[in-house]
């Protein structure tokens, strides 16, 4: 997806731009709690994010059935060979298409190493309350006509 007229990145507002999550588990093994590992949909179709080693972008789509990732471009940092491998297990798992779930604090889908669990970055938004307290120096709150 390009913009003709730019030549770069055609803007979109699929459901999953301008979103941020964190991967929780693949295929029911849970990540290692050494960094945050984490997936940002941009709103110029790329996703971005951390492999726990390195960084990583990459081309996205998402339809009603499937979310479909590009071909994968990361850092090239060492790691602990358990970091490697996760991360390699994280680089295949974003790989081309794969049917999803998306929820209220979770992205599901289903990756070529099993189903790829992400839960949401973004705290819910906070209750909308009200309260009105009287003004502690009345002066101070005169709306007299002018």
């Amino acid at each position: 997806m390009t913009d003709a007229q730019h030549g770069g990145p055609a803007a979109t507002s699929d459901l999953l731009a301008g979103t941020r999550w964190r991967i929780v588990a693949i295929d029911g093994a849970p990540v290692l709690e050494a960094e945050v590992l984490g997936v940002d949909f941009g709103h110029d179709g790329r996703a971005s994010g951390n492999t726990g080693v390195n960084q990583f972008t990459a081309s996205y789509n998402v339809t009603a059935e499937y979310l479909t990732f590009g071909p994968m471009a990361t850092t090239r940092r060492m790691g602990s060979p358990e970091l490697v491998e996760q991360e390699t297990r994280v680089i295949q798992s974003l790989a081309g298409m794969c049917s999803y779930r998306l929820e209220p604090d979770a992205l599901l889908f289903d990756g070529p190493l099993g189903r790829v669990e992400l839960g949401s970055t973004v705290p819910a938004a906070p209750a909308l309350t009200t309260s009105v307290r009287p003004p502690t120096d009345d002066a101070a709150f005169v709306n007299e006509p002018t």
